[in-house]
């Protein structure tokens, strides 16, 4: 029984990932950025649209009120595979109101993006700033992008 759960949960984070490396491209709250050799690809969705499997393994609160963002890096000289990096974001309503959004590092096979969740206070546009450093780049390139909620 053991072998069923292991083989489960890992059956629902490859689907997690697999959702978190599909939304950025095709999802409509995407913001696509080409900086020189990369593509910056963020995504901001809320937390209901994720399977919740997905939410359960990675512990995210499936919420009309909990926003996810999604940040993946792709190489161009990599055969467009997501890379690592140093990324950092901020999301803001309309207001003016600030707040850090904590990212943490996923990878598999070889691919590598960052997800963090934060609270909706309420229906409206929300302005996200990601900064995003690749390995091996002294200066961040910095990616601006609106995402409207509606919020019951």
């Amino acid at each position: 029984m053991r072998d069923a759960h292991k083989i489960g949960v890992l059956l629902a984070a490859i689907a997690l990932l697999i959702v978190l490396l599909l939304l950025p491209k095709y999802s409509q709250g995407a913001h696509l950025e080409d900086v020189g050799d990369y593509v910056i690809r963020c995504n901001a969705i809320t937390t209901t649209q994720l399977p919740a499997a997905a939410a359960k393994t990675y512990g995210i609160e499936r919420s009309d009120r909990r926003g996810l963002l999604n940040v993946a890096i792709e190489s161009k000289r990599d055969s467009a595979h997501m890379v690592g990096a140093d990324v950092s974001a901020e999301v803001s309503d309309l207001t003016g109101h600030k707040q850090p959004i904590a990212l943490r590092e996923t990878r598999e096979e070889g691919d590598v993006d960052y997800i963090g969740d934060f609270p909706l206070s309420g229906s409206g546009a929300y302005v996200f700033t990601v900064k995003v450093t690749p390995s091996g780049r002294a200066q961040a390139y910095v990616v601006h992008f609106n995402q409207d909620y509606v919020v019951d």
